[in-house]
């Protein structure tokens, strides 16, 4: 499984959409330190500028995760190599998981740059540990959710549509869906929206679902059923004999 991780890490170095996405990350990260540097100083995280940048950070974390997890496998398509890619004398979930585990570790690296660049300020600022860690606890469980939920979801998507526009289009399309109802009492109901919901729930539980428990437990119930039934629609596909 390592050689097959390395090799598809050998695919995709070398393209420009690496670059892409990590430029894409960085822009909510540097716009709020333009702005804490001009105009606002707050640093508290329930409504300074942690706050602010989860926000606009949440509106391109599921773009930048769904643009990297097709174009891992659209690469075959492009290529004309998806049949020859299957046909190895490799086992077709140990090839499927290879582009999914790559796709995470990318976004993990991702997401640990930025927070460790989240942590480093806040200690220089506030020097608060207990607010540093509630940042962390916050931002791990956006990323975990979020990025979890798409890579899964849109590996199958590219699998199925085998274009890419369409399924960065698609991603888009989520992205926005998960913005426009993050604020719905019953958001929990979408994977990405209960990311969003429950990470801020460490920082001010009044951001968080009246339901409280039962929210929580319909949230976390509904990602692993979603993550696990998108999983067999990824592995049905790999597996299909008629492609």
């Amino acid at each position: 499984m390592f050689k097959l991780i390395k090799n598809e890490w050998i695919k995709i170095k070398s393209e420009k959409v690496i670059l892409v996405i990590v430029i894409l990350s960085l822009i909510p990260l540097l716009m709020n330190f333009v702005n804490f540097a001009i105009n606002n100083k707050d640093i508290s995280l329930d409504s300074g500028f942690y706050f602010t940048y989860y926000n606009q950070y949440f509106m391109m974390l599921p773009i930048i995760s769904n643009v990297l997890i097709s174009f891992i496998f659209y690469m075959e398509f492009k290529n004309k190599m998806y049949l020859d890619w299957i046909t190895y004398n490799i086992p077709r979930f140990q090839l499927l998981f290879s582009k999914i585990l790559v796709s995470t570790i990318i976004m993990s690296a991702i997401c640990i740059i930025q927070l460790v660049i989240l942590s480093v300020f806040y200690f220089a600022i506030d020097r608060n540990i207990e607010n540093i860690l509630r940042l962390i606890t916050s931002y791990i469980i956006l990323n975990v959710i979020v990025v979890t939920t798409i890579t899964i979801v849109f590996a199958a998507v590219i699998q199925l549509t085998k274009n890419i526009v369409a399924s960065i289009s698609i991603g888009i399309g989520v992205s926005l869906l998960s913005m426009i109802l993050m604020a719905a009492p019953f958001s929990f109901f979408i994977p990405t929206a209960f990311g969003y919901r429950l990470g801020l729930l460490v920082i001010d539980n009044g951001y968080y679902y009246e339901g409280g428990t039962s929210s929580t437990i319909i949230g976390i119930g509904l990602f692993i059923l979603i993550n696990a039934i998108m999983l067999m629609i990824n592995l049905r596909l790999i597996y299909k004999k008629n492609l």
